[in-house]
């Protein structure tokens, strides 16, 4: 990453946030939201952001509401929306009750709907009679006095939003507003698998606090630029170790000795002997190994890289992964964070077997079966196939040789292969 300074930032990063940041907030949505369990997370009140005239109390969070509070809001990547509401939810007196119930039809989520993030006016659109954020009365302009009146498109303000947390304003006439605040659940994080930077505009930027990202951005316009640091690969293996697979170039920053691509310098080099491991308390990584790194090398917690010599034996990065796309969000001084987005991938196969990390895998691709050869003869002590995700497929303790992956489907796998000297990961495809 070239270093930011107010020259380069005005030259190329301003133009470039504005056409990055839609993708990246619309990422942001996908996945499951609840209401924020605190007092406050729902309210209305005479004006915008004034929440006087009423809201839930602490102990209706797991009292008469707690039937509210496990609702799920849940937003597809393809636009799907849905309402998730269990068995029951909490139903008011328009409804027919007054507490928690059985969902009332056309807002009981039997019906999907969509969802549209217009990053430009920050609104967010839910489309589909009966679908809903926040409770189901409040519509844009009004609340509704029967299920009858239900609405085919509500329209929400994005107030705040960052990765885990988004506050929802709709106006209800006469200048009065409701506001929910929703938290975004956070799903297991399994890193498992090889990670590059996600080929497109803004996979790597950064700003003056968490979710403002208006310093600078990656431009499409350099990925081509940057092929020597897309192309670099996070490899977490499933028995714990780390690797920066980074080839012969990378890019390379001043402080670093030079500007642009070339060979890695250490120990940011992929030399390293690095452990990861997750907490899910927190929903961070943890990356232990001096030199080792996600994203860029320079970013650790508190701060960023002057020199090589810096390089910090242990860095935290707060984490959300969906499906395969990982968001990184890192706070380094002040305030300011850099944002990393990667997707899970396959490492290139080369058609030609060779030694990689002591072990020989072939024929790739293969239809049938593999063999496994290793340098010096080493003793296989173990061997896992993990699909793309990091699911162990299968597990094969009494090894000769030759593995039949024949009943596997067709698609991209990871072999681990344990021996004495501990563990190497290649990859193959069945075809």
């Amino acid at each position: 990453m070239k270093k930011t300074t107010i020259k380069n930032f005005f030259k190329g990063g301003v133009i470039a946030m504005s056409v990055l940041s839609a993708a990246s907030l619309n990422a942001q949505f996908e996945g499951d939201w609840k209401f924020t369990p605190k007092a406050g997370a729902m309210g209305v009140g005479p004006s915008l952001g004034d929440i006087s005239w009423w809201s839930n109390s602490d102990a209706e969070v797991t009292g008469i509401r707690a039937c509210q509070f496990d609702d799920v809001y849940h937003f597809e990547s393809d636009g799907t929306f849905q309402n998730r509401l269990g068995t029951q939810t909490y139903v008011e007196g328009w409804q027919g009750g007054n507490g928690c119930g059985s969902p009332a039809a056309p807002h009981d989520g039997s019906k999907n709907g969509k969802w549209i993030y217009n990053s430009s006016n920050k609104t967010i659109m839910i489309i589909g009679k009966g679908s809903f954020l926040g409770i189901p009365k409040v519509y844009t302009g009004g609340e509704l006095t029967a299920p009858s009146g239900a609405k085919d498109t509500i329209t929400y303000t994005v107030t705040s939003l960052t990765s885990t947390t988004v506050v929802l304003d709709v106006p209800i006439g006469n200048g009065a507003y409701w506001r929910f605040e929703l938290t975004k659940e956070t799903p297991a994080i399994d890193p498992t698998g090889n990670w590059n930077l996600a080929p497109k505009a803004g996979c790597i930027k950064v700003g003056p606090s968490k979710g403002d990202y208006s310093w600078w951005g990656l431009p499409a316009g350099d990925l081509a630029t940057r092929a020597c640091q897309m192309d670099d690969r996070f490899v977490f293996n499933a028995d714990g170790t780390f690797q920066n697979i980074l080839g012969t170039e990378t890019w390379r920053e001043g402080w670093q000795g030079a500007d642009g691509c070339g060979a890695p310098v250490a120990p940011h080099d992929g030399s390293a002997s690095a452990k990861w491991s997750v907490n899910k308390n927190n929903s961070s990584i943890m990356i232990v190994g001096k030199g080792a790194y996600i994203g860029i090398p320079k970013a650790y917690n508190g701060g960023e890289l002057s020199a090589p010599s810096g390089a910090k034996d242990t860095i935290i990065y707060p984490a959300i992964i969906n499906k395969d796309t990982m968001i990184v969000e890192i706070a380094i001084a002040n305030g300011a964070h850099w944002y990393f987005e990667l997707v899970r991938s396959a490492a290139p196969v080369s058609s030609v077997a060779k030694f990689t990390n002591g072990v020989k895998v072939y024929p790739n691709p293969t239809a049938t079966s593999i063999n496994i050869e290793l340098e010096n003869n080493t003793a296989v002590q173990r061997v896992e196939v993990l699909n793309t995700v990091g699911m162990r497929v299968m597990e094969v303790s009494e090894f000769n040789k030759e593995i039949n992956v024949s009943a596997l489907s067709a698609g991209t796998y990871f072999l681990n292969v344990t021996t004495a000297n501990g563990v190497s990961t290649s990859k193959f495809i069945k075809q």
